[in-house]
């Protein structure tokens, strides 16, 4: 099988201690390509460097919702030019997050419309994090008459904002949130969700899937993610892994992944 972790925080304080044999225990289950996310400024660097130091990890960058007070026109077009740089393969995460407090939402939501342009001119796709504010998320992506192609990160929201991503293109990163005895909801909206439609994800070191007792997250538990979850579609685990791999090459533009040919999204 072959996976794509296509959201993680490896260059979080605590891998420090074992980042790379965690990263090598992910390549030696198949996870063939980790992307990790770089979600305010003074981490960016740190994103592309992890990037550059291993092969099998892509960078994405951006200023998470709960971080929307850094965002000015500054820190725009440094965005705008670590993203050259890095060769990042999606901006993000960004979006909005009422959950926890934070910035205020008006706040948030000029960051979140101003890296949604910001995408749209560098041809890059963006990774959006949502949380209690599926309304304003729906009325602020109705109002863009052109949007990039979007991924909704461990995605938790009504069918109804399942459908309207959907109808717009955008695919569903899913995770060990989704794994949980606690998400039977969560799973029967994403029953009816095609499996073409999701990528998989683990948020490590965050959202540690159902039955695994380790409780850091880490790339090498995306295989456990995909058999939890691949029985909601009717599919093998090795079924999933080969559908959710090739849509995350097709909506990251990662061509084939390093010692793997893969089947066409």
């Amino acid at each position: 099988m072959v996976f794509t972790d296509t959201h993680a925080h490896l260059d979080d304080p605590v891998f420090d201690p074992d980042r790379d044999a965690v990263i090598e225990a992910a390549l030696a289950v198949g996870v063939r390509v980790m992307i990790n996310v770089g979600y305010r400024r003074d981490g960016w660097e740190r994103s592309s460097a992890l990037a550059g130091r291993h092969p099998a990890i892509k960078s994405m960058l951006g200023v998470h919702p709960q971080h929307a007070e850094e965002y000015d026109d500054e820190t725009a077009r440094e965005l705008a030019l670590a993203l050259a740089r890095s060769g990042a393969v999606a901006l993000g995460e960004i979006g909005l997050d009422y959950f926890r407090g934070g910035p205020d939402p008006a706040i948030q939501r000029r960051a979140f419309r101003s890296q949604l342009e910001l995408a749209l001119a560098l041809r890059l796709p963006v990774v959006v994090h949502q949380r209690a504010a599926e309304d304003d998320l729906v009325r602020d992506l109705s109002a863009l008459q052109d949007l990039p192609r979007l991924v909704l990160h461990s995605f938790d929201g009504s069918a109804r904002l399942a459908r309207f991503a959907l109808d717009r293109g955008a695919v569903l990163g899913i995770g060990g949130l989704a794994t949980r005895p606690s998400s039977d909801p969560l799973r029967a909206v994403l029953r009816d969700v095609p499996a073409s439609a999701v990528v998989l994800e683990t948020d490590a070191p965050y959202l540690t899937p159902a039955g695994v007792r380790r409780r850091r997250n880490e790339p090498a538990n995306v295989p456990a993610i995909a058999t939890s979850l691949a029985p909601l579609w009717g599919l093998s685990a090795d079924a999933l892994a080969e559908r959710t791999t090739a849509t995350a090459a097709a909506v990251f533009g990662l061509g084939i992944l390093p010692h793997d040919v893969l089947p066409e999204a």
